[in-house]
């Protein structure tokens, strides 16, 4: 699926631009998790969700690459920002495990809580990202989400469980 951010950024909008109203875009994101949800149910929509990131977070890893993981992070972490993603910041990194927050998440913060954690594209985001620098496949999951009220996004990443 490489090449796919240099299609998808061929733009040509002279009167609208490029931005979207962000509600627009939730629009998008939760309706698509919700017809996801009746077709496949919960685990699958999650699944092809948190997919879908992980494949976008390899590409832009791929752009993004440096030996150095404290320098790698930085530019992820300035990716993230200057998309307007949200401001990812690592909390926690050994071999083992990567954990991040990400506050003012662009799927969900300011949300009320509705109960459950809806950032999986965000958390295939992540796990793409590190893939693309471990050169192995890592296993994910949102540990905290502002739409389940914890006011924040929270992505653990498992290196060593595929």
């Amino acid at each position: 699926m490489a090449g796919w951010i240099e299609v998808i950024s061929q733009v040509r909008r002279p009167q609208l631009g490029e931005e979207v109203p962000l509600l627009v875009f939730r629009a998008f994101r939760v309706f698509t998790g919700i017809y996801l949800e009746e077709i496949v149910g919960d685990k699958g929509a999650s699944t092809l969700i948190q997919k879908a990131g992980r494949e976008l977070g390899k590409e832009v890893g791929s752009m993004l690459k440096d030996e150095k993981l404290e320098a790698y992070l930085g530019k992820v972490v300035d990716f993230v920002k200057d998309a307007k993603i949200g401001l990812l910041v690592p909390v926690e990194l050994t071999e083992e495990r990567l954990v991040v927050a990400l506050d003012e998440c662009i799927t969900c913060s300011g949300m009320p809580d509705i109960g459950k954690r809806i950032c999986h594209f965000e958390a295939g985001f992540v796990a793409g990202i590190v893939e693309s620098h471990v050169k192995r496949r890592v296993r994910t999951y949102e540990s905290k989400c502002n739409a389940s009220g914890d006011h924040i996004c929270e992505v653990v990443v498992e290196m060593n469980h595929a």
